[in-house]
């Protein structure tokens, strides 16, 4: 990452994103003196009415669990300032005026140069919505995303792009960043089962390439879409893919983008 990205705003669909895509790009970017904020999406915890009848009254205290390790997460990696929209999970498709508005402060507050978001790869709805989101900021701004995790080809794999791309900036970790990755993902212990999967070795960054969103990340079944045999269960997010395309090739702004 150039110095001349002074600074950053990562849009973190849900905390945990920060340290799965970003975690040791943070590190040695704040090594070259950069500025890292970091603006949480969504709140990471799926609505209430999703839960089984019997969690919904725990809804509360997952919530407080969830905040309380991404504060965490947030002191660990230095970052000074973010900010947290708090909707739920699998709901950012549903305010994304809204969330592009949020962003425009937040770049005028502190002077935005760059933004980092989770590509486009299918990874969870709200990163792909993200991914959009962050595209409208294009000609304002540099605009990176980051490789989290896609099922391409049926094999999961993690912090990786779909497609090589001579552009791609990749972080191998050494052993004292692995150390520190383990540690990171290790704070968000609510998302233990979820995060199992993640492979400490590599982070990936390169400028947001153009995207049809109109049409899926990739043909086969996404990451998201493995188990939608068991779209009943709460851990399963049942959404179709072509209703997120739906609704971000409809989705229509008046002029909202530009960053003064």
């Amino acid at each position: 990452m150039k110095k001349k990205n002074k600074n950053i705003l990562i849009l973190a669909p849900h905390p945990d994103d920060e340290v799965v895509g970003t975690c040791a790009i943070i590190k040695k970017g704040m090594e070259l003196g950069q500025h890292f904020y970091i603006f949480f999406l969504t709140n990471g915890v799926i609505p209430r009415e999703e839960m089984w009848f019997f969690e919904k009254k725990k809804y509360s205290r997952k919530l407080n669990i969830r905040l309380s390790e991404m504060k965490k997460a947030v002191k660990y990696l230095g970052i000074k300032k973010y900010y947290l929209q708090n909707i739920p999970s699998r709901s950012l498709k549903m305010h994304i005026v809204k969330t592009i508005n949020k962003i425009k402060f937040i770049i005028q507050a502190h002077n935005i140069t760059t933004i980092f978001t989770p590509a486009y790869e299918g990874g969870h709805q709200d990163h792909d919505v993200s991914n959009f989101i962050a595209s409208k900021f294009i000609k304002q701004l540099n605009v990176y995303e980051f490789a989290e995790y896609n099922n391409f080809g049926g094999k999961s794999v993690s912090n990786t792009f779909i497609g090589a791309d001579i552009n791609e900036e990749i972080l191998i970790l050494n052993d004292k960043e692995i150390s520190y990755k383990k540690k990171m993902l290790n704070i968000y212990k609510s998302e233990t089962k979820n995060l199992g999967h993640i492979k400490v070795v590599r982070e990936a960054l390169r400028k947001l390439k153009s995207y049809d969103y109109s049409q899926r990340p990739h043909k086969g079944k996404l990451f998201y879409e493995r188990f939608n045999l068991f779209s009943w269960h709460p851990r399963v997010d049942g959404t179709s893919p072509e209703i997120v395309c739906e609704i971000l090739k409809n989705t229509r702004f008046n002029n909202v983008f530009k960053a003064n």
